[in-house]
Protein backbone atom coordinates (compact mmCIF):
# COMPACT_ATOMS: atom_id res chain seq x y z
CA UNK A 1 0.00 0.00 0.00
CA UNK A 2 1.35 3.40 -0.86
CA UNK A 3 1.72 5.59 1.59
CA UNK A 4 -0.02 9.08 2.19
CA UNK A 5 2.22 12.58 2.97
CA UNK A 6 0.27 12.83 5.51
CA UNK A 7 2.12 10.09 7.57
CA UNK A 8 5.35 12.18 7.05
CA UNK A 9 5.44 15.16 8.86
CA UNK A 10 6.52 14.55 12.82
CA UNK A 11 4.15 17.49 13.73
CA UNK A 12 1.05 16.56 11.83
CA UNK A 13 -2.29 17.12 13.06
CA UNK A 14 -4.57 17.60 10.58
CA UNK A 15 -5.63 20.88 10.05
CA UNK A 16 -6.95 21.47 5.99
CA UNK A 17 -3.77 23.31 5.60
CA UNK A 18 -1.59 21.02 6.18
CA UNK A 19 -3.68 18.45 4.52
CA UNK A 20 -4.12 21.02 1.09
CA UNK A 21 -0.10 21.76 1.12
CA UNK A 22 0.54 17.47 1.24
CA UNK A 23 -1.98 16.43 -1.45
CA UNK A 24 -0.63 19.36 -3.52
CA UNK A 25 3.05 17.87 -2.51
CA UNK A 26 1.90 14.68 -3.93
CA UNK A 27 0.02 14.92 -6.60
CA UNK A 28 3.09 17.16 -7.97
CA UNK A 29 5.75 14.06 -7.65
CA UNK A 30 5.83 11.17 -10.46
CA UNK A 31 5.01 8.23 -10.11
CA UNK A 32 9.00 7.24 -10.07
CA UNK A 33 9.23 10.22 -7.77
CA UNK A 34 6.55 9.26 -5.29
CA UNK A 35 8.02 5.33 -5.18
CA UNK A 36 12.06 6.48 -4.77
CA UNK A 37 10.60 8.34 -1.94
CA UNK A 38 8.88 6.04 -0.08
CA UNK A 39 12.04 4.12 -0.28
CA UNK A 40 13.46 5.65 0.94
CA UNK A 41 10.56 6.61 4.00
CA UNK A 42 10.43 3.25 4.64
CA UNK A 43 13.92 3.25 5.75
CA UNK A 44 15.93 3.94 8.49
CA UNK A 45 14.66 7.53 9.70
CA UNK A 46 17.22 8.81 11.60
CA UNK A 47 20.25 6.82 13.93
CA UNK A 48 19.24 5.01 17.12
CA UNK A 49 19.29 6.80 20.09
CA UNK A 50 22.36 5.75 22.13
CA UNK A 51 21.68 3.83 25.13
CA UNK A 52 22.39 6.02 28.44
CA UNK A 53 25.08 4.36 30.38
CA UNK A 54 23.93 2.19 33.02
CA UNK A 55 25.46 3.71 36.49
CA UNK A 56 25.76 0.82 39.03
CA UNK A 57 24.78 2.08 42.94
CA UNK A 58 27.55 1.23 44.66
CA UNK A 59 26.53 3.37 47.79
CA UNK A 60 23.16 4.29 48.65
CA UNK A 61 22.00 7.29 50.37
CA UNK A 62 21.53 5.45 53.63
CA UNK A 63 25.12 4.07 53.45
CA UNK A 64 26.33 7.57 52.95
CA UNK A 65 24.18 9.36 55.52
CA UNK A 66 25.65 6.96 58.15
CA UNK A 67 29.11 7.55 56.86
CA UNK A 68 28.93 11.14 57.33
CA UNK A 69 26.40 11.04 60.34
CA UNK A 70 23.91 13.33 59.00
CA UNK A 71 20.20 12.44 58.03
CA UNK A 72 19.12 11.18 54.81
CA UNK A 73 17.43 14.01 53.95
CA UNK A 74 20.27 16.24 53.98
CA UNK A 75 21.44 14.62 50.97
CA UNK A 76 20.44 14.75 47.69
CA UNK A 77 19.24 12.56 45.17
CA UNK A 78 21.50 14.40 42.67
CA UNK A 79 24.73 13.87 45.38
CA UNK A 80 23.97 10.01 45.35
CA UNK A 81 24.06 9.85 41.65
CA UNK A 82 27.30 12.24 41.27
CA UNK A 83 29.01 10.20 43.96
CA UNK A 84 28.21 6.71 42.14
CA UNK A 85 29.03 8.28 38.51
CA UNK A 86 32.71 8.89 39.99
CA UNK A 87 33.14 5.94 41.92
CA UNK A 88 31.91 4.13 38.05
CA UNK A 89 34.13 6.54 35.94
CA UNK A 90 37.59 5.94 38.71
CA UNK A 91 37.19 2.23 39.01
CA UNK A 92 36.77 3.19 42.83
CA UNK A 93 34.54 0.15 43.03
CA UNK A 94 35.87 -2.58 45.11
CA UNK A 95 35.29 -2.07 48.63
CA UNK A 96 38.59 -1.53 50.03
CA UNK A 97 39.04 1.53 47.60
CA UNK A 98 35.33 3.02 48.50
CA UNK A 99 36.09 2.65 51.81
CA UNK A 100 39.18 4.35 51.84
CA UNK A 101 37.73 7.10 49.21
CA UNK A 102 34.43 7.64 51.28
CA UNK A 103 36.40 7.93 54.78
CA UNK A 104 39.33 10.40 53.28
CA UNK A 105 36.60 12.36 51.28
CA UNK A 106 34.76 12.55 54.58
CA UNK A 107 37.21 14.12 56.86
CA UNK A 108 37.90 16.89 54.05
CA UNK A 109 34.61 17.84 53.66
CA UNK A 110 33.87 17.65 58.08
CA UNK A 111 31.21 14.80 56.89
CA UNK A 112 30.05 16.37 53.49
CA UNK A 113 29.29 20.40 55.00
CA UNK A 114 31.79 21.72 52.52
CA UNK A 115 33.13 21.16 49.24
CA UNK A 116 35.03 24.29 48.88
CA UNK A 117 37.96 25.62 50.96
CA UNK A 118 36.98 27.80 53.85
CA UNK A 119 39.43 30.40 53.46
CA UNK A 120 39.88 32.80 50.57
CA UNK A 121 42.34 31.49 48.52
CA UNK A 122 44.38 34.96 48.35
CA UNK A 123 47.44 32.65 49.91
CA UNK A 124 47.34 30.71 46.16
CA UNK A 125 47.32 34.75 44.08
CA UNK A 126 50.53 34.55 41.71
CA UNK A 127 51.09 31.01 42.49
CA UNK A 128 53.17 29.94 39.57
CA UNK A 129 53.32 26.14 40.50
CA UNK A 130 49.24 26.25 40.74
CA UNK A 131 49.21 27.89 36.82
CA UNK A 132 47.93 31.00 38.72
CA UNK A 133 48.99 33.80 36.25
CA UNK A 134 46.07 35.79 36.03
CA UNK A 135 44.80 39.00 38.98
CA UNK A 136 42.18 37.02 40.91
CA UNK A 137 43.00 33.32 40.12
CA UNK A 138 44.00 32.67 43.70
CA UNK A 139 40.17 33.14 45.46
CA UNK A 140 38.75 32.13 42.02
CA UNK A 141 40.56 28.82 41.56
CA UNK A 142 41.18 27.95 45.89
CA UNK A 143 40.04 24.28 46.49
CA UNK A 144 36.78 22.77 45.26
CA UNK A 145 35.32 19.41 45.94
CA UNK A 146 35.69 17.09 48.45
CA UNK A 147 39.53 16.36 48.19
CA UNK A 148 40.06 19.83 47.12
CA UNK A 149 41.13 20.83 43.38
CA UNK A 150 43.54 24.06 43.10
CA UNK A 151 44.77 26.33 41.34
CA UNK A 152 44.12 27.08 37.64
CA UNK A 153 46.37 24.60 35.88
CA UNK A 154 44.99 21.60 37.97
CA UNK A 155 41.28 23.29 37.10
CA UNK A 156 42.28 23.32 33.02
CA UNK A 157 43.22 19.51 33.38
CA UNK A 158 40.02 18.72 34.80
CA UNK A 159 38.65 20.85 32.50
CA UNK A 160 40.06 18.94 29.88
CA UNK A 161 39.35 15.85 31.12
CA UNK A 162 35.74 16.30 32.17
CA UNK A 163 35.20 17.89 28.43
CA UNK A 164 33.66 20.97 30.29
CA UNK A 165 34.73 24.12 29.96
CA UNK A 166 32.66 25.65 32.61
CA UNK A 167 35.12 23.90 35.00
CA UNK A 168 37.39 27.38 34.10
CA UNK A 169 34.50 29.46 36.49
CA UNK A 170 36.32 28.20 39.42
CA UNK A 171 35.44 27.41 42.59
CA UNK A 172 31.64 27.75 42.87
CA UNK A 173 30.48 25.78 40.03
CA UNK A 174 33.29 22.38 40.79
CA UNK A 175 32.30 22.53 44.13
CA UNK A 176 28.40 22.56 43.16
CA UNK A 177 28.28 20.09 40.44
CA UNK A 178 31.37 17.94 40.64
CA UNK A 179 32.04 17.33 44.31
CA UNK A 180 33.22 14.18 43.90
CA UNK A 181 34.18 13.91 40.60
CA UNK A 182 37.19 16.35 40.77
CA UNK A 183 38.24 14.55 44.39
CA UNK A 184 37.37 11.07 41.84
CA UNK A 185 39.38 12.75 39.50
CA UNK A 186 42.75 13.72 42.03
CA UNK A 187 42.33 9.85 43.30
CA UNK A 188 42.76 8.37 40.11
CA UNK A 189 45.48 10.75 38.95
CA UNK A 190 47.88 10.07 41.88
CA UNK A 191 47.33 5.98 41.89
CA UNK A 192 45.70 5.89 44.71
CA UNK A 193 43.22 2.36 43.33
CA UNK A 194 46.82 0.72 43.33
CA UNK A 195 47.50 1.89 46.87
CA UNK A 196 44.31 0.67 48.25
CA UNK A 197 44.84 -2.95 46.29
CA UNK A 198 47.99 -3.44 47.79
CA UNK A 199 46.30 -3.11 51.46
CA UNK A 200 47.33 0.29 52.64
CA UNK A 201 46.79 1.83 55.68
CA UNK A 202 44.73 4.55 56.82
CA UNK A 203 47.85 6.13 57.78
CA UNK A 204 49.41 5.41 54.67
CA UNK A 205 46.50 6.64 52.30
CA UNK A 206 46.64 9.80 54.35
CA UNK A 207 50.18 10.68 53.98
CA UNK A 208 49.13 10.23 49.92
CA UNK A 209 46.23 12.57 50.50
CA UNK A 210 47.32 15.25 52.94
CA UNK A 211 51.15 15.21 52.95
CA UNK A 212 51.13 14.19 56.17
CA UNK A 213 49.24 13.13 59.22
CA UNK A 214 46.88 15.75 59.85
CA UNK A 215 43.04 14.61 60.98
CA UNK A 216 44.22 11.03 61.27
CA UNK A 217 42.03 10.19 63.87
CA UNK A 218 39.28 11.52 62.42
CA UNK A 219 39.79 9.77 59.21
CA UNK A 220 40.54 6.24 60.96
CA UNK A 221 37.26 6.76 62.38
CA UNK A 222 35.44 7.26 59.66
CA UNK A 223 36.86 4.97 57.42
CA UNK A 224 35.78 2.48 60.61
CA UNK A 225 32.08 3.82 59.99
CA UNK A 226 32.83 3.02 56.14
CA UNK A 227 34.05 -0.59 56.62
CA UNK A 228 31.07 -1.59 58.47
CA UNK A 229 28.39 0.10 55.90
CA UNK A 230 30.07 -1.10 52.41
Amino acid sequence: MAISFRDVPKFYIGTKEQNDALDYLASALTPEELAEFEKLWRGPRWPAATPKPTVKQYVSKSQLATVWGCSETLIKDSEIEELNKCLQRFDITTPARIEHFLSQTAHESGGGRYMRELASGWAYEGRKDLGNIHPGDGPRYKGAGYIQLTGRANYQAFADYIKDPRVMEGVDYVSEVYPFTSAGFWWFNNGMNALCDAGASVQRITMRVNGGYNGLEDRKKYYDIASRVV
